[in-house]
């Protein structure tokens, strides 16, 4: 159950929501609310701050300090925490409230002496854009705080932008393998080169806007002032749903920069840390196991087992001791160090010569890569219909066992529609390329009133079409029902009597209305033509039509054969493409019902999908600003869409 402090600011977020629709200005109630859970001598009001050499900052609604009530501006020295306020956040709005925070994070600040524990109070201050409503979607804000921060020291970064309608906007940091967490305002200097990603990182649930806030305003007041306690951070936050999405990642590099990541180290074709080796006794017993991860301009060492990191680090270079190690319980990892993958093998061959350890390289997964086709992520079909679904899965909330049974059913898929795709291809062009000849004249000859067709296509037409509409067939009524099972859809009953149809989607139509209406369309539109023409060819004998040629005028001209009273091509080409469409689609409403609370998902216009990687969706918060995407029939084609 929440705690009675969460649920009391919980009521205070809408207190404050209510008093400010009903024309009240938000400023003055929010002091208040501060002043609630602020304990002596902390102290919020409105005005400026200045430092020692008279810098002073822009003005804001609420200043929390530990000066005294008498000073006309905060001296710098006692300033925690500024709050820029807005009744309605709109990019510029966000724009004009980065500046002010990055000036007042940039006054002249003294040196902070020890508390009588030992400690040295933190000195930064934090920042935090604060809103009613928002013109723009909470995911927006988030890519507009990207934009802000390129250039910029990190420690002038905006900490925290709430939206007490819509979400929230963090960031969270993250440890190799390990969950994300949430992250303070750094010190002013002396930075710890911290192995972790640093992440934008949006959440919805707009209930717990202000228990986010307070869960990470109070902790950083701790730190501020040490010797006065706080609420306990998870009372302030209890019953608060933890799931987000990320926005952009940041590193730190060697100079204690932090920069975004680049790209070609955001993800590992196969594996987190791409190399290692193990320690062994001389008996042959794995003592340990050591791995190295690309990090910016350095790189980071990883160590399991019974050996301490030490014992590596030391056949490493003097530097590689420099950084404080981060001991977690089953590894200990070192600080983002000086090490490139070449020193590494280098510190393997070292720790080898000059210890009594036996060192082997790691064993290696023994992947096969295949080439499958000649398309890459600019094609909206792999940009889609692989990387895109697949994206989704990764998102969503399916367990290892689930995970795995959705890749092989949907393998089967993919390599349905990709042989489909090619036959179709091969079709069209081996008919448009006959009929071409025959117009010119060649490859036909007329003898009398006869025609002779020197090369005829009809056979291998044939055996294309069978092709296609029979795997068409298996991919819509077999394989995508595996996928869709995995996931807790099922849609069988699409692919029986009319009868049947019609009671089991009266019985969907009032728990997935969108589904049934999707559903109804497609067997109306083309899935029961695609289904009775392959259980034609499959069990009644039907076999295409011969290509016709008639002499008119002394030339011949082609007849295309018709499938269900359509150009064969025309034929194929549709189903091929109404296919992919049924496979994303179903595929996209599956997942997206399997995603973690408060996260949906949004479909990008055409016009700004990527050149580079052209996907259809992309993760949305629920009630953060973005349009949730709803499954419905279109007839557009699968590349128009």
């Amino acid at each position: 159950m929440p705690s009675s402090i969460s649920t009391a600011i919980q009521a205070e977020t809408a207190q404050l929501i209510e008093q400010f629709r009903a024309g009240n200005p938000l400023g003055t109630p929010l002091n208040h609310f501060l002043a609630r859970y602020l304990p002596a001598p902390y102290k919020v009001s409105t005005g400026q701050a200045v430092d020692s050499k008279q810098n002073v900052s822009p003005a804001f609604n609420s200043l929390i300090h530990t000066a005294s009530d008498h000073v006309p501006q905060i001296p710098a020295d006692n300033l925690a925490c500024v709050i820029d306020i807005h009744e309605n956040l709109g990019l510029e709005g966000l724009r004009a409230s980065y500046e002010k925070i990055a000036a007042v994070k940039g006054l002249e600040k003294g040196p902070r002496a020890k508390t009588k524990s030992g400690m040295t109070p933190a000195d930064a201050v934090m920042g935090i854009v604060l809103a009613v409503e928002s013109d723009a979607p909470l995911e927006k804000l988030a890519e507009e705080l990207e934009l802000l921060n390129t250039g910029r020291p990190y420690q002038l970064w905006t900490d925290i932008v709430i939206v007490l309608t819509r979400g929230t906007i963090t960031y969270a940091c993250q440890f190799p393998d390990k969950p994300v967490g949430d992250w303070l305002p750094p010190a002013r200097a002396g930075t710890m080169l911290a192995p972790m990603y640093l992440h934008i990182f949006a959440r919805p649930h707009p209930q717990f806007a202000l228990n986010r806030m307070c869960s990470l305003l109070l902790p950083y007041l701790y730190f501020f002032a040490p010797e006065i306690a706080f609420p306990n951070r998870n009372e302030l936050i209890a019953g608060a749903p933890t799931t987000g999405m990320t926005i952009a990642p940041y590193q730190l590099n060697l100079k204690g920069e932090m920069l975004p990541v680049p790209p070609e180290l955001r993800f590992n074709q196969f594996f987190l840390f791409p190399l290692g080796f193990r320690a062994e006794d001389d008996e042959g017993n794995v003592l340990s196991r050591v791995q190295y991860l690309p990090w910016q301009d350095g790189g980071v060492v990883r160590v399991s087992g019974k050996l301490p990191i030490e014992a590596f680090l030391v056949f490493a270079g003097k530097e590689a001791l420099s950084q404080p190690i981060i001991r977690l319980p089953d590894a200990q990892i070192s600080g983002i160090i000086p090490l490139s993958k070449e020193q590494f093998v280098q510190m393997a061959q070292r720790t080898a010569r000059q210890s009594n350890l036996v060192i082997k390289p790691d064993q290696r997964p023994k992947w096969v890569v295949e080439k499958v086709g000649d398309e890459g992520s600019g094609s909206p079909f792999v940009a889609r219909l692989f990387l895109g679904v697949l994206n989704l899965r990764n998102q969503a909330h399916l367990g290892k066992e689930l995970h795995e049974k959705f890749d092989k059913a949907y393998e089967g898929v993919m390599t349905g529609i990709q042989n489909i795709r090619v036959e179709s291809k091969q079709l069209i062009e081996m008919y448009s390329f006959h009929r071409q000849k025959v117009e010119k004249g060649e490859g036909v000859k007329v003898a009398g009133g006869t025609i002779q067709v020197e090369d005829p296509i009809y056979r291998e037409l044939r055996k294309k079409v069978e092709g296609v509409i029979g795997t068409a067939g298996r991919v819509c009524k077999d394989r995508m029902q595996d996928v869709l099972r995995t996931l807790g859809v099922e849609i069988g009953f699409l692919f029986k009597q009319q009868d049947t149809f019609e009671k089991e989607v009266a019985k969907l139509k009032s728990k997935s209305p969108e589904l049934a209406e999707y559903l109804t369309q497609a067997r109306t539109k083309w899935s029961e033509r695609l289904v009775l023409q392959r259980n034609a060819i499959e069990h009644q004998g039907w076999a295409l039509p011969r290509v016709q040629y008639v002499l008119e005028s002394s030339k011949v001209r082609i007849t295309e054969p018709l499938i269900d009273g359509q150009p064969v091509t025309e034929f194929v080409a549709y189903m091929v493409d109404r296919v992919c469409c049924f496979v994303e689609e179903l595929s996209a409403y599956a997942l997206q019902a399997k995603m973690p609370n408060g996260v949906s998902i949004s479909e990008i216009p055409i016009a700004e999908r990527k050149e580079e990687i052209k996907e259809r969706f992309q993760l949305a918060l629920v009630g953060g600003g973005m349009p949730i995407w709803v499954l419905s029939y279109h007839e557009s084609k699968f590349e128009e869409t």
